[in-house]
Order: structure tokens, then sequence, then C-alpha cells
């Protein structure tokens, strides 16, 4: 289950962003071969909001395009029926857009990149170091491939 929150909508319309999350989470999970049921919030906002959140929880008074909180703790919703909390994704759809025209990217496909980049970091992938970028970096080029977007990297290819 996902839960969202709306502060900043860019272009988009509700039903658009919750289209294009559930496809994504749901196809990064397919892949990454879990099966259990989940619950995760997605908070889409715009950079003034992602930067307090930032500069809250991580010391870092800017903005950015994503964050991820993982919690990945099992809850019984029931006494036999038990829920994966995975956390909590914040975008920035302000920042998502200014990236995508940037980088002469498709702003839905850019989208998609980043939401499946913020569950591979609610299930414990990083990129801290160069190693775990290129473990990271293949398993997004696989999850959009099979949501049919390019890779995002070529240009770093």
């Amino acid at each position: 289950m996902i839960e969202f929150n709306f502060e900043y909508l860019g272009s988009f319309s509700e039903n658009q962003i919750k289209i294009i999350v559930e496809k994504a989470i749901s196809q990064g999970l397919k892949e990454m071969d879990f099966k259990k049921k989940y619950y995760l919030s997605v908070l889409l906002t715009n950079n003034n909001g992602i930067r307090k959140i930032n500069k809250k929880y991580r010391k870092i008074n800017k903005s950015t395009n994503v964050l991820s909180f993982p919690q990945n703790d099992e809850r019984f919703v029931t006494k036999k029926k038990s829920k994966i909390i995975l956390g909590d994704i914040v975008i920035s759809l302000e920042k998502v857009t200014e990236e995508a025209e940037l980088q002469k990217k498709q702003l839905s496909d850019h989208f998609t990149h980043m939401v499946i980049h913020s569950l591979l970091h609610l299930l414990g992938f990083n990129h801290e170091k160069l190693k775990d970028f290129k473990i990271m970096k293949k398993k997004e080029i696989n999850v959009l491939s099979k949501l049919s977007i390019s890779s995002p990297y070529v240009i770093n290819d």
C-alpha cells in the first residue's frame, strides 16, 4: 500500500502521479523479488519543502530531488497478517522538473527514475562507494527497461 501526500503537483495531476509511482514501485519490487505486503508513504513537494526536510533530518540546508527514509520494519496488521513498513519517500517535483529540462529528458521518465532510485534506497541500496553506485545503477536501468524507459545514464556509459 502506498500513502500519498501532495504539497506540490507541478504539471501533474494527483492521478497521474499515483499511476507513475504505483507502476514504478510495483515493477521495482517485482524485479527485486519482493513479495511481501508493504506500506510506504510518498510526499510530493517543491524545492522549499524538501529543503526544510533535508535541513531537519540530514542537517543539509539545500533542496534535492529525492529523500528516502528507510524503516524496513514488520508490523502486524492483524494477528495473522503483517506488512513491511518500507519507509518514506519525499520527492521535489519542482527539482525533478528542473533536472528533466536541464538534462533534456522526458519528465515522466525522469520522475519514474527518481521513484525507483528512492525505492532502492528504502530497500538498502546506496551509492556512497563506486562499487555500490554501479550495483544500484544496474538495478535502476534494469527496472526502467522493464517499463520501456531507456537508461538515464547513457551519457556516462
